[in-house]
């Protein structure tokens, strides 16, 4: 007959490996329990680190908002250029898509990159400057996780439309 081992002396023995003999699965001592989590802390800030000396492959982002600038949205942005300084043209589009847009607008001023929704269409317009005097308008949306043209042009002509 089978006998069970009771919880006592379940706990008094250490785990037996699945693998063979020569270690235990008991628990680690602090020493070695401090320095596993340390690696684990340390890795994401050591990839972090690496990131910035990738080059430009590596995409645009702001860590607090949900804005991505990257080549996806640069190949399928919509763009202007307009004779206008960068200040008047961010000011401009922001004041240009709270008008066409009932909801909230996501602002990045570090990136001068918004992100809101029209005519039921995810909205980003992104503000760059591109020559003395001369600033680059890019704007894309994205209808049912396809790029539409229609909207983005739509947007876009109205921005350009307003800072006449």
């Amino acid at each position: 007959m089978r006998r069970t081992a009771t919880t006592t002396e379940l706990e008094s023995q250490p785990a037996k490996s699945p693998l063979g003999t020569g270690f235990s699965l008991s628990r680690p001592s602090l020493p070695r329990a401090l320095a596993r989590g340390i690696a684990w802390l340390a890795a994401p800030a050591l990839g972090l680190g690496l990131a910035g000396h990738l080059g430009g492959c590596a995409p645009m982002a702001v860590v607090g908002t949900a804005i991505l600038v990257n080549d996806e949205f640069v190949d399928n942005a919509q763009t202007v250029i307009v004779p206008h300084d960068v200040d008047v043209v961010w000011t401009g589009a922001k004041s240009t898509l709270s008008h066409m847009t009932s909801d909230l607008l996501d602002v990045d001023n570090d990136l001068r990159a918004i992100k809101t929704y029209v005519d039921g269409a995810e909205v980003i317009v992104q503000v760059e400057t591109y020559d003395v005097g001369q600033t680059r308008i890019r704007v894309a949306a994205k209808r049912y996780l396809v790029y539409s043209d229609e909207v983005a042009i739509n947007v876009r002509n109205r921005i350009d439309r307003d800072l006449r």
